[in-house]
């Protein structure tokens, strides 16, 4: 008949704990009732309340090297859209704001673009991929972003033209939601 060994007996104790620890932390997330942290991934798409404080400026470059900053558009209502070419929802909505732009310039509405955490290589081929033709600012450590409490990208300021902001919307539109909110912008203009 094998010894009774404390040693053994400890390991395998502590082994047996280790197991079931892991089993109950896996199972745990696994949980429909575990919360769900979602960091960097906006939760809530659509219409939210302002993440930047009134009087958030911008003063960052554009593709040629010209410092462009949020003054630059006072008196015209704006869009400013913070996205990346690498990111997903971005690529999907690209066409429909190239297109948006062009066909809401004419009214008096300007865009602008800021590219958070990208390269001006993938910027330069993303803007002739879509035939962008609005201004594109270039936000490469991300601080604009920050300033603008954006989480995720993308995410989109409207502005009146006095400079004040009208809302904010999360995640990628479509054309009939653009026109939506630009429409509902300029209608704020008038009050």
């Amino acid at each position: 008949m094998p010894k009774f060994n404390i040693r053994n007996f400890s390991i395998s104790v502590t082994i047996i704990f280790f197991l079931l620890f892991f089993i109950f932390l896996i199972l745990g997330t696994l949980s429909e009732k575990a919360p769900k942290i979602d960091r960097g991934v906006n939760t809530i798409m659509g219409e939210v309340g302002i993440s930047a404080p009134e009087g958030t400026l911008f003063e960052l470059k554009n593709l040629k090297g010209e410092i462009i900053n949020l003054e630059d558009f006072k008196g015209k209502p704006l869009v400013i859209d913070f996205w990346s070419s690498w990111c997903g929802p971005c690529i999907k909505e690209a066409s429909i704001l190239s297109d948006g732009y062009k066909e809401w310039n004419f009214r008096g509405v300007e865009f602008v673009g800021i590219a958070i955490w990208d390269e001006k290589n993938s910027i330069d081929k993303f803007i002739k991929n879509y035939d962008i033709q609005y201004e594109i600012l270039i936000d490469k450590e991300g601080f604009t972003a920050v300033n603008f409490g954006v989480i995720a990208v993308p995410e989109k300021f409207f502005v009146k033209s006095d400079g004040s902001f009208a809302f904010k919307i999360n995640g990628p539109l479509d054309t009939k939601s653009l026109d939506k909110y630009i429409s509902r912008l300029l209608e704020e203009e008038k009050k």
